[in-house]
């Protein structure tokens, strides 16, 4: 049995279980006329997405504010498949940002602003994420009816790609996260880029990135699988400008915290400098 903790809809509920634990659940009608508190039978639900601690129930209740609850539902489908079909590990944050970018591609093509810009091919290199990518527009166009670019596989790929791991906290009040953060600001600064309404979504999912980098590599300096040589060169020649900032931003954290960093970090810091210029 499931009790109620709040009413989305009809059909969304966020719950707790026999565990206490706290998750979302999706059914036909499965909150018609009930309340806060009442109880919904297991049999009755049709789908359910555990909110594993306080970072996850934060995460989908800042999503709620913003992002219409369908959205949210099918990144967190797109998510949970790609956990439980591929064994794929990742971090807490991409419920976010995989959730907050679908839905600012859609209203980018609903308004006729949505930005080609296309990436390596990535499926090679990175088949699982690739495939994951594939399987995700297959569901954003049954689920909402909407059907992305095929270059959407890529990005999405990379939202993958970017936060594969194991879930880490955010500890920016630590001095030396603090500290990194300020002078990646100053930096971006620097090169003319601000956190503006236009851009607040690509510049604080660089934030974010930037936080989980810091912490990672504070508690865990093992070398991930690196991307190729020649998707680094390609970025380099089409993305000229991106890639120096991001190469200065690599190398202004190399220096400052006086250790050897995974080359996949300039990548990925051209990526989020790219979508923000």
């Amino acid at each position: 049995m499931y009790r109620i903790v709040k009413v989305l809809n009809n059909n969304v509920a966020i719950v707790r279980d026999n565990s206490d634990q706290q998750a979302v659940i999706m059914g036909a009608g499965i909150t018609y006329q009930k309340k806060k508190g009442d109880l919904i039978n297991e049999e009755s639900v049709e789908r359910t997405f555990t909110l594993r601690n306080e970072e996850s129930q934060n995460n989908f209740s800042t999503l709620l504010k913003d992002i219409p609850l369908d959205f949210i539902t099918t990144s967190y489908e797109i998510i949970e498949r790609a956990i439980s079909h591929y064994q794929y590990s990742v971090q807490e944050y991409i419920y976010v940002t995989l959730t907050d970018h679908i839905y600012l591609s859609y209203q980018n093509l609903n308004k006729g602003t949505y930005e080609t810009a296309a990436l390596p091919n990535m499926k090679a290199d990175y088949p699982v994420e690739f495939s994951i990518g594939e399987n995700a527009l297959a569901l954003i166009q049954e689920k909402l009816g909407v059907t992305f670019p095929t270059e959407e596989i890529g990005r999405i790929a990379l939202h993958f790609i970017n936060a594969k791991g194991t879930s880490l906290s955010i500890k920016t009040d630590d001095g030396i996260e603090k500290k990194m953060i300020a002078l990646v600001q100053n930096e971006l600064s620097a090169a003319g880029i601000r956190r503006t309404n236009k851009n607040k979504n690509y510049y604080d999912r660089l934030m974010i990135h930037l936080n989980y980098f810091l912490e990672r590599i504070t508690n865990d300096p093992n070398e991930t699988e690196p991307f190729s040589l020649n998707f680094e060169e390609t970025l380099k020649t089409d993305y000229p400008q991106a890639y120096q900032i991001g190469d200065r931003i690599y190398e202004l954290i190399e220096s400052h915290l006086g250790k050897s960093l995974n080359e996949n970090e300039r990548i990925y810091f051209t990526i989020h400098i790219q979508r923000l210029l």
